[in-house]
């Protein structure tokens, strides 16, 4: 329903802005509780008998999501999530590798996300036009009540994407379709790369009809355990690898601390692009940490690391075909590096098989192995470091 003040609330909001300092939260409200017709026109212009309140008939107004329009070749619905809201559902089987949707960006903010104001927000949204505004108007708090800011609105609808202009600065895009899509910690979907056009999701496996579809909603959720996930998402997650004490979540935490581990291990740093301290929780022994951070890991040690780095992640249900073929690259030019007559032929045979468990099995043996080869790429790898200022 719009309510009595629609026509010069729409009137106000439309123009351009006259004075910046109004409370746009007073706009924003106006739209989502707006109606056709005053209170006392309400009851004569529908059909309902005069005993069916105004709140009643809201109740049976189909949902505001109902309404987003959602392109007629999009292989997905959207219809309600048990405790999640509303989530986005497969029409249609989807295989692995395809192209689920392409979205441009209704309006795009650049600030720091703690930076951004109502003032900000709604000087966006006056630069659309109305069909769009209509469209935002739809969203939801948790797809149940209007938002009570417009800055929450736009924080739950929004991702961060790369600003072209100012490379180093971050930038904030909404967009109302993939926003309809759930977290998980294992999800069927994946969004790559953000721009200032538009977000593209595919299907990271196959999915089958009626299946929600889902991403992750952080780049660095395969490296940290059930605990440290809840708490940046802020909400919990109730996918397979948060379940509580069941016997996947518990494999599923050993799997991520041991890449986190891994990542160190070949990196000489954290996720976050910092050192751990002494009391670090991911290695068990100093030597091996001084090593990690010093990149006098031997390449040996390397490509077994990046190989047991695959098996977990096919095991953890992460290792999509974009996946592949980034790490490919990495154990692709380590095995063009070995010189060490016993390492290289080794490693050959270990790629010749046919599973990623079975390769790393192989190349197990490398670990450990010096090659004639470590001494230059150790000199290479820490001038690198230098040149980064590490």
């Amino acid at each position: 329903m719009l309510c009595w003040e629609i026509g010069h609330r729409l009137e106000e909001f439309a123009a351009p802005t006259r004075d910046v300092t109004y409370p746009a939260l007073e706009h924003l409200k106006c739209f989502v509780r707006s109606t056709l017709h005053t209170p006392s026109e309400f009851r004569s212009s529908t059909n309902f008998p005069r005993e069916v309140s105004p709140a009643a008939y809201r109740m049976s107004k189909p949902h505001p999501y109902r309404a987003l329009k959602i392109p007629k070749n999009a292989p997905f619905t959207l219809n309600p999530s048990p405790g999640k809201g509303w989530g986005a559902f497969a029409t249609q089987s989807i295989n692995a590798g395809t192209m689920i949707l392409v979205e441009e960006l209704l309006f795009i903010i650049r600030k720091a996300h703690e930076a951004i104001t109502e003032i900000d927000v709604g000087a966006a949204v006056q630069q659309l036009t109305a069909q769009q505004k209509n469209q935002v108007l739809l969203l939801r708090d948790n797809a149940s009540k209007p938002f009570s800011h417009m800055t929450e609105a736009f924080a739950e609808n929004s991702f961060a994407i790369q600003d072209r202009e100012q490379l180093q600065t971050r930038a904030h895009g909404l967009f109302l379709l993939h926003s309809r899509i759930n977290h998980s910690c294992v999800p069927n979907c994946k969004i790559p790369t953000n721009n200032e056009e538009h977000v593209a999701s595919y299907a990271t496996r196959d999915i089958a009809v009626g299946e929600e579809l889902t991403f992750c909603y952080e780049g660095d959720f395969e490296l940290r355990r059930r605990h440290d996930r809840h708490q940046r998402l802020r909400f919990v997650c109730d996918c397979i690898a948060c379940l509580p004490n069941t016997p996947y979540q518990e494999l599923s935490d050993m799997r991520r601390t041991l890449l986190r581990g891994l990542q160190y291990l070949t990196l000489g740093h954290d996720f976050d692009g910092q050192r751990q301290d002494s009391n670090s929780s991911i290695f068990l022994h100093a030597e091996w940490k001084e090593a990690a951070e010093t990149f006098r890991i031997p390449i040996g040690t390397r490509l077994a690391c990046d190989l047991l780095v695959m098996v977990l992640l096919e095991e953890e249900g992460l290792l999509d075909e974009m996946m592949v073929e980034r790490l490919r690259l990495t154990i692709s030019t380590s095995i063009t590096l070995f010189k060490t007559g016993r390492n290289a032929w080794i490693t050959r045979l270990a790629m010749e098989r046919q599973t990623w468990s079975a390769k790393f099995g192989f190349a197990s043996r490398l670990y450990g192995c010096e090659d004639a080869a470590d001494a230059g790429i150790v000199a290479k790898l820490q001038m690198l470091s230098l040149l980064r200022g590490r």
